[in-house]
């Protein structure tokens, strides 16, 4: 029956293997987007604060806040737009239809005169249209008087016109005006009801000389607000806004919704603009990574410590803001994801853990401006903090830099805020605080997190890497040989992955450790015999195989048991794979005429599956091959070396280790260097006389 696949059964393999290779690069950035998106348009619970009742507790402001009252503002804008005097122009064609008009009545009074004579009955009844606009009275007494007074008459009104409106007065003062025109009519030498008319029309021919410009009056208004200073409220961090108990204000109101202390409600397109920005932050992070740090973006735990890190400071800070949203940003331990970020994954990942930190802090509306640099500035400073760190109790030395470092960034920020020199020191205590906060937390948290993410950090190899160490201390005192073949095999697989961009740290505290299981028969291993009889002498070549092969699992045992990280004991057990004790297998074949079982003469492990046990697989047995050479020189060296991983590579054992044709031939490069210079030939001196004979001899000379 043919088991060829099929096609469309070939393909949807590939498919699976594809989607299997390329799955936590897909669903990590959906939970990361997820986790650090939710709390940026989860919206702050209301805390019960209404404009003109009273403050149901004391608010103080966490950060200082300065931003313009756009209401205050408009206010002010509005009054001095008010505040502007109209402008009026003057109006000359004002007293040439007031004196037409003047004329205009009086020569149809004394047409009315000629006409119809003097009788006051019939004029009254006839009066023509144009002077309807008149009192009756008027024209009757100016109809009836003889013609001296009307000529007398007509030249008043006429020169009282002319005098008022060659002025310039706004319609405010038409009242003066009118009242000194009239005291002026009645100064006329004329009978009372001539002086009456003459009053009256001069009066109704009158009007203000100065006119509203709308223009110009709404050019000044406008100059006048515009020359208004925006209304600026500034609040500093740890003042009082409003007291318990008295009547909130709109600037109250205001100033609370500025530091994110009341609930604002949240539009459907501001919340989408959060969760858009969140999810370009973390394609962009995304994109950094797969750039720049390649492995970190290939490794499914660091992306997912990085998540963690990252969604843990934004929801704590939510949290916080919830619950204590007085608190000043300084206390906060902000440096803490970045710390613990370049602990547990690489600097680069802390690096970027604070800037997505301190992009949370702005979206949360928890910093801004100054205090946003001081975030970023303190978490950047952290992570070239810690990358000093050695030790895990240097931690301490850490944190003093982050106290301190946090008192002068909280000071700086405070300043640079627009707060008083003095009332910057309480941000200085803050800062201080907040540091002490950061190192106390990196320090319990640490182990926290190698523990739940199987994460072997630096300063953990740093002290495995400790003579000091019990394991150390017991393989250097029961198996002293093997102990300083461990150490120089460290120091060989150390250099040669600094050569190829391996972890060099790693390889060496692998390799110090590869041997451990040695303790338990150390007789049995030529580098700790020292010329005494070989065990394996009289030991079959079979038990001799087994007993050697099970050092690896004794060492395993040991590691597990002293709870060595998970990457140091796979180095233990890969270190030899599942090669060929060669030495007791020869014995064996030209001790028997039948056919000798290679399977039991060949460790039963995993092969190297890093190339940190691959370096430490090709120095361990490279330094024994070049221990065995004699009269060691570079050639020979180097020839030993190749043999050895010439070997290594036709036997399959560095197949999955992802070492490259142009790394074995740097790591030969580095060992031949190395071992040449370790057991480089010595100059044999010539035996020392004893003293007492050496003299003898120089007197007989």
């Amino acid at each position: 029956m043919d088991r060829t696949p099929s096609p469309s059964a070939t393909t949807r393999t590939n498919g699976s293997k594809w989607w299997e290779r390329r799955r936590n690069r897909v669903i990590l950035p959906v939970i990361a987007v997820a986790l650090i998106a939710v709390p940026l348009v989860i919206q702050t619970p209301p805390v019960g604060v209404s404009e003109g009742e009273p403050a149901p507790r004391t608010f103080r402001a966490n950060r200082t806040v300065q931003f313009v009252d756009e209401a205050a503002t408009e206010a002010a804008r509005a009054a001095a737009a008010e505040s502007v005097e109209p402008v009026y122009v003057f109006d000359a064609s004002v007293l040439a239809e007031a004196r037409g008009d003047v004329g205009a009545y009086f020569d149809a009074v004394r047409q009315h005169r000629i006409e119809y004579g003097t009788e006051p009955t019939e004029a009254v009844n006839v009066l023509p249209p144009a002077m309807t606009g008149y009192d009756d009275a008027w024209t009757e007494t100016l109809v009836t008087v003889d013609d001296t007074t009307f000529g007398r008459a007509a030249r008043a009104t006429e020169q009282l016109v002319t005098t008022v409106l060659s002025r310039r007065f706004n319609p405010d003062e038409l009242g003066a005006v009118m009242q000194q025109l009239e005291e002026s009519a009645d100064s006329l030498a004329l009978a009372p009801a001539v002086r009456e008319a003459i009053r009256g029309v001069a009066t109704e021919s009158v009007r203000p000389t100065l006119v509203l410009d709308p223009f110009a009056t709404e050019a000044a208004q406008s100059a006048a607000a515009e020359a208004v200073d925006p209304v600026v409220i500034v609040k500093q961090a740890g003042e009082n806004i409003v007291q318990r108990g008295d009547i909130v204000t709109a600037e109250h109101l205001e100033i609370i919704r500025r530091l994110g202390l009341l609930d604002q409600g949240g539009s459907v397109p501001s919340l989408a603009a959060l969760f858009l920005l969140a999810t370009l932050a973390v394609a962009a992070s995304a994109a950094y990574l797969w750039r720049f740090e390649r492995p970190v973006f290939e490794r499914a735990r660091d992306l997912l410590i990085v998540t963690t890190l990252v969604a843990g400071a934004v929801w704590s800070t939510r949290a916080i803001l919830w619950l204590f949203p007085e608190v000043s940003l300084y206390i906060l331990p902000i440096p803490l994801a970045a710390m613990l970020a370049a602990l547990l994954v690489n600097n680069r990942a802390g690096l970027l853990t604070a800037v997505l930190s301190t992009i949370g802090g702005v979206l949360l509306g928890f910093s801004e401006g100054a205090s946003a640099v001081a975030m970023l500035v303190w978490s950047v400073s952290s992570v070239v903090a810690v990358s000093f760190m050695t030790e895990r109790r240097r931690l301490f030395y850490v944190g003093m830099f982050l106290v301190t470092s946090g008192a002068v960034i909280g000071w700086a920020a405070s300043l640079a805020g627009g707060a008083p020199p003095f009332e910057s020191l309480s941000a200085a205590a803050n800062g201080a605080l907040g540091g002490m906060f950061a190192a106390v937390l990196g320090y319990g948290l640490l182990p926290f997190f190698e523990y739940a993410f199987g994460v072997t950090t630096d300063v953990r190899l740093l002290e495995l890497a400790s003579p000091g160490h019990p394991l150390l201390r017991r393989l250097m005192v029961e198996a002293p040989g093997t102990y300083n073949h461990s150490v120089l095999t460290g120091n060989l697989a150390e250099t040669a992955a600094e050569a190829i961009g391996a972890n060099p740290l790693l390889a060496r505290v692998g390799a110090y450790y590869h041997d451990v299981g040695k303790v338990y028969r150390p007789g049995f291993f030529v580098e700790n015999q020292a010329g005494e009889i070989n065990p394996h002498d009289e030991t079959a070549p079979t038990l001799s195989a087994l007993i050697i092969t099970a050092h690896v699992r004794e060492g395993v045992k040991l590691a597990e048991e002293h709870r060595l990280p998970a990457e140091v004991i796979e180095i233990i057990e890969q270190h030899h794979g599942d090669s060929l004790v060669s030495y007791f297998y020869d014995k064996a074949a030209s001790q028997t005429d039948g056919a000798v079982a290679e399977a039991d003469f060949r460790y039963r492990f995993t092969r190297p599956q890093s190339r940190e046990a691959a370096l430490v697989m090709l120095a361990d047995s490279a330094e024994a091959a070049v221990r065995a050479v004699k009269k060691p020189s570079l050639p020979r060296v180097e020839h030993a070396i190749r043999s050895v991983v010439d070997a290594k590579v036709a036997d399959g054992q560095l197949h999955d280790s992802d070492l490259t044709l142009a790394d074995l031939d740097k790591i030969v490069h580095v060992y031949t260097k190395l071992l040449t210079a370790s057991y480089h030939p010595r100059i044999e001196y010539p035996e020392a006389m004893p003293r007492r004979e050496h003299a003898h001899q120089h007197h007989q000379s």
